[in-house]
């Protein structure tokens, strides 16, 4: 039988990922950041505050609606509700429409389908929740609970995080490089406004310095992350093994009997 491997895109040993909620000015600079160290955010943003940025019931500076599509160029924009209300309090409907008017105005000023989330306040695994979320059309979703051992989640529509930006990621990173883990992701999650608030912008110089333009690391949005494991996962294998198809839209890398080899969309190859 051949002992097939998960393998992340290039043979890469590990992957890096990170969010990042409410969409305020502070993004600006979190971005310049992971620019200059090669790594790739998600930014959850709430369109109703994009709307309504000047009144006075608005908590934070946020973003402007037409900087959006410039500012988050190579990143990912997702959603994170309308409101940012306490949705497993919520009724299906204004879930749904939460949802729903969330996607309608980022996807306009992005320009592409937005199907990524994060939950507003985290919140529990809610299979009510995730059963609305999904006929909203949201294939992941993000809460705040913590999964330190670098794994890939089972179902994409609760996906635990490796640590906060207040966390000590320098422990976590170290453990991370030391994991045999085939599949290891590290995924790191805040709020950019928390660094003027407790004024340690260097954490995240930091962090950057430390994670960034690593040779063996693939830097990835929350959403390619998704697509390529969902790729990986929905691969078709024949009964005897011998062969593998690849239907996705998605090039698949993996390790067959420990030697690297790729699959592209719509290949068969001979295991």
């Amino acid at each position: 039988m051949n002992r097939l491997v998960f393998s992340w895109p290039n043979g890469k040993v590990g992957a890096l990922t990170t969010s990042w909620d409410d969409g305020t000015i502070h993004d600006r600079r979190l971005i310049a950041i992971f620019n200059r160290h090669g790594i790739k955010g998600t930014f959850n943003i709430n369109s109703g505050v994009l709307i309504n940025r000047a009144k006075k019931t608005v908590r934070y500076n946020y973003v402007s609606a037409k900087e959006v599509a410039r500012l988050f160029k190579g990143h990912e924009v997702a959603v994170h509700t309308a409101t940012h209300p306490f949705l497993w309090r919520s009724p299906d409907s204004m879930i749904f429409s939460e949802v729903v008017e969330d996607r309608r105005v980022l996807e306009s000023l992005a320009g592409y389908p937005i199907l990524g989330m994060a939950l507003p306040y985290g919140g529990p695994d809610d299979e009510r929740v995730k059963k609305v979320l999904k006929a909203a059309g949201i294939l992941y979703c993000r809460p705040v609970a913590k999964n330190e051992n670098f794994e890939l989640p089972a179902d994409f529509m609760y996906w635990p995080v490796t640590c906060h930006q207040s966390g000590d990621f320098v422990s976590l990173w170290e453990k991370f490089l030391k994991s045999p883990n085939q599949e290891k992701l590290f995924y790191l999650w805040g709020h950019s406004y928390e660094f003027p608030r407790d004024n340690n912008w260097e954490r995240m110089e930091e962090f950057g310095k430390l994670t960034g333009k690593r040779k063996e690391i693939w830097y990835a949005t929350n959403m390619q992350i998704y697509n390529y494991v969902t790729a990986w996962r929905s691969l078709s294998c024949s009964v005897e093994m011998n062969c593998l198809e690849n239907r996705s839209g998605v090039e698949v890398w993996f390790r067959l009997e420990g030697e690297l080899k790729r699959i592209v969309p719509g290949q068969i190859v001979k295991l």
